[in-house]
């Protein structure tokens, strides 16, 4: 039989009907068939009688708006090809309604068909341009659909998705023989097994098959698709093409459907008489909610219903005469009386034909698992493929330089100051390999400087063509930067420009700017040291000094060596641009002058002035007595005793200049009268309010009532928006809280205010917001972290108010990083008072006094690498080919400004004591894994150690207290009460197990609502704030292993939050699967040693004392003071009043793990767990001996700190020998990351072993 090239090529949804026998039933030839049917038709392919039309193909023609019966019709007379029935049904319906309308024109008669198909071709162009994705040409000039989401359909007739009965399909026994012989294109929508038998040879050579276009009830398809449809020698745009309106929704009605697509066809022959391109006034038109509603009320069509006079073709009867197979259709409907043929090739060569139009933009959730195992084929660059690609590039941007969008953008992008500097600095990379380039915010470096570098190259010749990586510190900003240089380059996102961060990537083959995060990058470099086909590597933001940048520019310098052809250039805002120019080899340095207006600078006293802010007492914001004997305190340790003597006397004499002191002393530590001396010209009541305020909080209040002052207007400041700097989400969540209870910001009365968050953690879409301008007459107010200082631009801000605090990264006392609140440095303070001077003079308000402006803060902040624990750096050296020989110290040295050597060893024993580098710095099998890992090493660890022994849930929130801190909290004046709330919680000796008891009652408390929550923590003396932190760090842990394959793949910390129904919704995303043992606290405890080991205490019993009873002498229990608690290094040490095992007189095991120790009068153990002699030994980390002494087997870990006697010689070697296995499985999983260790048959020996060890001991 003819079979149309759409059966084959546009319809691939339209399955062969072979693929629908019942299980057993073979093809055969009916015996009624003409045997001349097939003449001439090469090999005679088993056919199927006429009569057994396709339900799928039914099916999806029935979308379309079709009763069934006009399908089944249609398909038995155009031979069951999809395309065509179609065309048929279309053809019929619409000459119904237009009829001489749908005539050709004279204009169409004369018009050239070359010339028509360009027109066609470079409309596709535009098309795949403005639509992105949802375009898809499925067959070159002859079928596009166009996806789309109306959101107000479907809101109108179902109010969720509608999950669609999968496509008839019946489990089948049998394999298919297509996908034997290697070809099968229906890929894993075939209904039969994609399996090669046992007994066959493995010898097929595998075709993929992309079978997504089948994928009918995938979230990726659309709801809705707009289908423009050409026949073979089509005149569009002199002529209408067919418009086809395609729908998923199954509860929008057939009719609705015709309705639609008359209502397009209808406005197509308009079009059409003016020779336009009609589409994408079309899909505009699907967009305009007022005008296809209209269409929505009549719910009739003639062919959404079976024909009145419908007569069922009787099943013998079988319709052979030629004429009849085709649709008669009148000549003068269409140039080409037949429906178009289209030669039989097979989608994916289509595609390689396509000439236009770059590769299909395809969103990745890229995990690492995938990463790796992509590596090796990823990176193998094809020089072939990709000049091909860029002729095609440098040919549309020709093309697209031509078009007016493109030239009014070019205008704006001229007037940014980075514009002037566009020659010098492509002059300068002409002959020097690294270049830095520093320039004020805002002055466009980070969007116009790689766009320079590009369009340069696109008017060159194809092989020139640059392949640019540009690094962003947030993800946050390389999405919004990518979005934002795509726009300036009249496309969409994932062309030639696109962007990648961890588990999400918008890119294709046609990308050749791509904006990623420093970590991805940094993760490519491990399978790809030379960055192969990469021109040019553009590092911005390099003056934040994150540790990430820092090392990425160790690396970089190491690279351009090997690489001559690789050119680097760092950007950096105005800060120490000489320090990086030295560091490589005093290259080139170019400053972009800045375009900003003037701003006035305020301070504390001004800001407190201006708003005649007063402290009530009793307020949060007042200093506490203590805190001011606390000050008084410091400020004596810090005299002299010179200074001391000098004092005494001068109080002593009463001297005039009591009051005066120096410029050193911060201001929290003088009192009213030597504030009045420092601070002369300001009022007293100011004086009396800055004289009782804590400076260490940041004061909400005082910020709202500045809010309040701007908006109210009575200044003469132009209005514009204003941008609030706090140090993170917890006091963003609060202060847009506190500003809902204000009428003048909630717009329950007037509409005067508009207020957006702004954090690294919200998604695209939500951080988009913040750009949108308001209408006039509404202030726009932004809340934001420190990402508003450097990584977005947003144009309207006038005002500025500057909390004066931001998060850093520190090492705690603890030896961990953990997000520390600290004042900001002159620097960043600059930073900020410069976004308000972006479109016209601004203000900016700092709450911090000028004195602590000009005498307190840092000239800049320390970089990131000399305050925070290296553990997590030393592990990414080493998982790096280039530096895997090398010894740390040696890599550290030649880093821009080294950590101290002090810090370099603590973190190279951290990582021997938990297992993950060898004596000789090797990594270990588990020091890979933690390596690809974003989080402190322990944390890392126990999160691993959670997911392998299926106790993931309570690991992941032990595992968030320790990261973030205890949610219990003990008021001064309730200590006692508080302490008490907390033993009854305890559970197992342990502090962490207690915590585990508290978290899973405030998760039940949420369930019955926030008013529920806020009482269970007000009751049982727990912080809200620091549970709501470790739910949304419990969600952010998942997505990092599900990322690393040790969770089922695809979770989403921001999907996991939705779908929770009250609580942190991690047990639900995981499953039960991963959360089997959450309920043994014995080995929940095990777990804890993964994460604290070497932290271990001796528990000393005294010598025991007797009672005498009526039985004879009995031991007696030693009091809980009697207990001794000794540490390896520190000696004796104390637990702390706050853990429940304080008053305990008796422990089962005498080892007791901690996590932090506190020097004050003598040295206190915070939260302590009780554990076992096993787990020490099986997840320590340390070194495990096993010797006779005595005729006993002795285990002893490290230097024998820990020793005991096992109860047999078999016990002590299998301790030793699940060790060995234990890193063995993680060996596997380096090699296999999609492996689950629980269900392979080793690891599933093994660990349940060690759960049955643990458990019974």
């Amino acid at each position: 039989r003819g079979i149309s090239g759409e059966e084959e090529d546009d319809e691939p949804d339209c399955l062969d009907d072979e693929q629908y026998w019942s299980a057993g039933q073979e093809p055969s030839l009916a015996p009624d068939s003409d045997p001349w049917e097939y003449a001439g038709s090469g090999p005679v392919e088993p056919h199927i009688p006429e009569f057994t039309v396709s339900p799928f193909a039914v099916q999806k023609l029935s979308r379309y708006g079709f009763n069934i019966e006009h399908c089944q019709a249609a398909l038995r007379i155009c031979d069951g090809d999809l395309g065509a029935s179609l065309e048929h049904l279309l053809i019929q319906c619409f000459s119904e309604t237009f009829g001489e309308r749908m005539k050709i024109s004279e204009a169409a008669g004369h018009a050239s068909l070359d010339e028509c198909v360009e027109q066609r071709q470079e409309e596709a162009l535009a098309l795949r341009s403005i639509c992105g994705e949802k375009f898809i040409e499925r067959i070159q000039n002859r079928v596009w659909t166009i996806g789309l989401e109306l959101e107000y359909l479907t809101s109108k007739f179902c109010k969720s998705k509608q999950k669609e009965s999968k496509n008839v399909r019946e489990a089948s026994p049998e394999t298919c023989k297509f996908y034997l012989k290697g070809n099968c294109k229906f890929g894993s929508k075939c209904k039969f097994k994609h399996e090669v038998p046992p007994n066959q040879i493995v010898g097929r050579v595998e075709r993929i098959v992309d079978d997504s276009h089948l994928n009918a009830n995938e979230d990726a398809s659309f709801l809705y698709e707009l289908e423009i449809r050409f026949s073979k020698d089509h005149k569009y745009p002199y002529q209408a093409p067919l418009v086809a309106f395609y729908s998923t929704n199954e509860n929008l009605p057939l009719a609705c459907r015709l309705h639609i697509s008359e209502f397009l066809y209808g406005k197509a022959l308009t079009l059409s008489e003016t020779s336009e391109p009609v589409v994408y006034s079309l899909i505009t038109l699907l967009e305009e909610e007022s005008e296809i509603v209209k269409l929505l009320t009549n719910t009739h069509h003639k062919y959404s219903v079976p024909p009145v006079n419908f007569l069922p073709v009787s099943s013998g009867t079988r319709i052979n005469n030629p004429a009849c197979r085709k649709p008669v259709i009148p000549n003068h409907y269409f140039v080409s009386s037949q429906i178009s043929e289209v030669g039989k090739e097979s989608e994916p060569e289509e595609e390689a034909e396509e000439d236009e139009g770059p590769a299909p933009v395809i969103v990745e959730n890229e995990s690492y698992v995938n990463l790796k195992k992509k590596i090796s084929k990823r990176y193998d660059w094809q020089a072939k493929s990709v000049h091909a690609e860029n002729s095609k590039i440098c040919k549309q941007f020709r093309m697209k330089q031509a078009s007016r969008q493109f030239q009014s953008v070019l205008q704006e992008r001229q007037s940014l100051p980075a514009w002037e500097e566009r020659e010098t600095i492509l002059k300068l990379l002409s002959k020097h390999q690294v270049v830095v380039i520093s320039g004020m915010t805002g002055c466009g470096k980070t969007t116009q400087i790689p766009q320079f570098i590009l369009d340069d190259s696109l008017n060159g010749p194809p092989e020139k063509v640059a392949n640019i990586i540009c690094t962003q510190p947030r993800r946050i900003s390389a999405i919004s930067v990518a979005e934002r240089v795509a726009k300036e380059r009249a496309e969409r996102v994932g062309l030639t420009v696109g962007y990648q961060i961890r588990l999400e990537s918008v890119k294709s083959s046609a990308t050749r700017l791509l904006y990623c995060t420093t970590g991805v990058l940094l993760r490519r470099l491990e399978g790809d040291t030379a960055l192969q086909g990469v021109t040019h590597i553009i590092v911005d933001e390099v003056h934040e000094r994150t540790e990430e940048s820092d090392f990425l520019l160790l690396v970089l310098k190491d690279i351009v060596l090997q690489r001559p052809t690789l050119q680097v250039i760092l950007m950096s805002a105005t800060l120490n641009a000489e320090l990086f120019s030295e560091y490589f080899n005093s290259c080139p340095v170019i400053t972009i002058p800045g375009r900003t207006f003037p701003v006035d600078q305020f301070f504390l006293e001004d800001a407190v002035a201006v708003t005649r802010y007063v402290l009530q007492d009793g307020s949060p914001y007042m200093r506490s007595m203590k805190q001011i004997a606390k000050e008084k305190l410091k400020a004596r340790r810090n005299r002299t005793a010179f200074e001391e003597v000098e004092e005494d006397l001068r109080l002593s004499l009463h001297l005039q200049d009591q009051d005066s002191v120096k410029d050193a002393v911060p201001d929290q530590q003088l009192d009213f009268k030597q504030l009045l001396a420092r601070y002369k010209g300001v009022s007293k009541s100011v004086i009396k309010t800055m004289s009782i305020m804590d400076f260490e909080k940041v004061n909400l209040e005082l910020i709202e009532a500045l809010l309040e002052w701007i908006v109210d207007g009575k200044h003469s400041y132009p209005p514009g928006a204003i941008l609030v700097f706090l140090p993170g989400l917890a006091e963003i969540k609060m202060l847009y809280e506190q500003l809902q209870s204000n009428s003048l910001f909630n717009n329950r009365r007037s509409n005067r205010c508009v207020i957006h968050p702004l954090h690294s953690s919200l998604s695209s879409e939500e951080q988009q917001a913040v750009f949108v301008k308001p209408p006039v007459g509404v202030t726009k107010i932004i809340i934001s972290t420190n990402i508003a200082e450097t990584s977005i631009t947003i144009d309207d801000v006038v005002y500025v108010i500057d909390s004066g605090k931001m998060k850093e990264k520190y090492d705690a006392s603890k030896g961990m990083e953990s997000l520390e609140d600290t004042f900001v440095s002159q620097a960043n303070a600059l930073q900020r008072k410069g976004r308000a001077g972006r479109v016209a003079s601004g203000v900016c308000f700092h709450l911090f006094t000028s004195h602590h402006y000009n005498h307190q803060l840092l000239k800049q902040q320390l970089p990131e690498i000399q305050r925070v624990p290296l553990e997590q750096l030393c592990l990414r050296i080493k998982i790096l080919e280039m530096f895997s020989t090398h010894n740390l110290q040696s890599v550290f040295s030649r880093l821009i400004e080294p950590p101290h050597a002090d810090s370099l060893r603590a973190s190279k024993i951290r990582l021997r004591d938990l297992g993950a580098l060898t004596l000789d710095e090797k990594l270990t099998p588990l020091g890979y894994h933690l390596a690809s890992l974003p989080v402190d090493v322990r944390i890392g660890k126990l999160m691993l150690f959670g997911s392998i022994f299926r106790c993931l849930d309570p690991a992941l929130t032990i595992a968030a207290s320790l990261a973030f801190k205890s949610p219990f909290v003990s008021p001064w004046d309730k200590k006692e009460e508080a302490n008490q709330k907390k033993l009854e919680f305890a559970f197992a000796n342990s502090d962490y197990l207690a915590l585990l008891q508290a978290y899973k009652g405030w998760q039940l408390s949420t369930k019955e609502g926030g008013r529920a929550s806020y009482n269970y923590c007000r009751q049982n003396f727990l912080s809200g704030r620091v549970l709501q932190e470790m739910a949304s760090l419990k969600r952010q842990f998942t997505e990092l292993l599900s990322d690393i394959g040790f969770v089922k793949e695809g979770l989403r910390a921001r999907e996991i939050e939705k779908r929770a129904q009250g609580g942190d919704g991690v047990l639900d995303a995981t499953g039960e699967e991963a959360n089997s043992n959450a309920e043994n606290p014995k080995l929940i405890s095990a777990m804890l040693c993964a994460a604290l080991y070497p932290n271990v205490v001796q528990v000393k019993t005294p010598e025991g004392k007797f009672q005498k009873t009526s039985s004879g002498a009995v031991r007696m229990q030693p009091k809980s003071a009697e207990l001794k608690f000794v540490t390896k290094n520190d000696g004796y040490v104390h637990i702390h009043p706050s853990s429940v095992n304080y008053q305990v007189r008796h422990f089962d095991s005498p080892y007791l793990l901690y996590h932090e120790k506190i020097k004050t009068s003598r040295i206190f153990i915070r939260d302590c767990s009780m554990v076992s002699v096993y787990p020490l030994v099986l997840f320590g980390g340390g070194q495990v001996n096993v010797q006779l002494q005595r005729g006993e087997f002795v285990v002893s870990l490290d230097d024998g700190w820990i020793r005991f006697v096992a109860a047999s010689h078999q016990v002590a070697e299998l301790v030793k020998e699940l060790r060995c296995e234990l890193d063995q499985l993680l060996q596997d999983k380096i090699k296999n990351p999609s492996i689950d260790l629980c269900t392979c048959p080793r690891g599933s020996r093994i660990i349940s072993t060690i759960v049955k060890l643990v458990t019974t001991q």
